[in-house]
């Protein structure tokens, strides 16, 4: 089997494993491997590490799921409502994979590099126009992203915590609201 090969067919175990598992954080370096019919090895070779793997794979399983909940926001909506659809989608989907995101979500915290917040950026931008700085649009839209990220790795704690249960859509659309209240106050011109 060619390195390219190898490669892709432990992308595609992971993928498989992860699917029939209850708990897709519990498969082994073992069970990947041998799955894919490659020696165990080769997971550190190609991917650094078995979490980096793990990672990679929910990321591609969350890319095709995020395919069929994007509608694009209405372009003539103000950007606070696109950003609140935006939002919306990301925490569908999470709900739904949860048991995957569990997985990905301290990779992307602490190894990944920024990109998430780049899916509202446009809105941030455009909903404070010239008042804000692009450091300052890109810090707000970090903040809002890696806040979600977090709040529902810890949805348990965060449910003990605020008595916000993430597990449920109403819960998620009024920590959106709050959240756009917090970070895109309307500012006016002095």
């Amino acid at each position: 089997m060619s390195e390219g090969n190898q490669k892709q067919a432990l992308l595609n175990a992971t993928k498989a494993l992860m699917e029939e598992a209850e708990r897709p954080e519990k498969i082994t370096s073992r069970q990947i491997a041998a799955h894919a019919g490659v020696n165990v090895a080769m997971i550190n070779y190609y991917f650094g590490s078995k979490d980096t793997l793990l990672s990679k794979a929910v990321g591609e399983i969350l890319e095709v799921a995020s395919g069929l909940f994007q509608s694009p926001p209405n372009p003539s909506d103000p950007p606070k409502e696109r950003m609140r659809q935006i939002l919306g989608e990301i925490c569908q989907l999470v709900l739904k994979y949860r048991q995957y995101t569990k997985i990905l979500v301290p990779h992307l915290l602490m190894e990944e590099e920024i990109n998430l917040p780049q899916y509202v950026l446009p809105e941030i931008r455009e909903h404070f126009g010239t008042l804000k700085s692009e450091v300052d649009c890109r810090i707000i839209a970090y903040e809002m992203i890696s806040f979600l990220q977090l709040a529902f790795y810890r949805s348990d704690a965060f449910l003990r915590y605020t008595g916000i249960n993430l597990s449920e859509e109403r819960a998620c659309s009024m920590l959106i609201d709050w959240e756009l209240e917090q970070f895109l106050t309307e500012v006016t011109k002095e």
